[in-house]
């Protein structure tokens, strides 16, 4: 990865500066004797510069929010769940659990 990589992005820019920022207000807290406060400023600095280095480019295909949607039986066109098994709408109040595949059916379709 190119180190001059996205710095054109406000984003990343303001994380670096960030993580930046953190790493000194450590290093000055933990030679002031403020051990705890230095350490805290030390883990969020690791912490924010490890997510820039290890971030994808788009956060909606990291967690795949459409596949997840699909594996819970959420159905767009009419907003519900519905029976992975019949599939027939699941209505509010109407019972329903996971099978052994953990996918959401009525309870009588169980």
């Amino acid at each position: 990865m190119d180190p001059n990589e996205g710095t054109d992005d406000p984003d990343r820019l303001a994380r670096i500066l960030l993580a930046t920022a953190l790493a000194v207000v450590a290093a000055v807290w933990l030679r002031s004797g403020k051990r705890v406060r230095g350490a805290l400023a030390g883990v969020g600095a690791l912490a924010v510069g490890y997510g820039l280095a290890t971030e994808s480019g788009d956060l909606m295909e990291t967690i795949d929010i459409e596949g997840s949607e699909e594996r819970a039986g959420l159905s767009e066109e009419d907003g519900g769940l519905r029976c992975a098994a019949c599939g027939e709408p699941i209505v509010p109040g109407q019972r329903r659990g996971p099978n052994e595949n953990h996918e959401i059916v009525h309870e009588d379709c169980e």
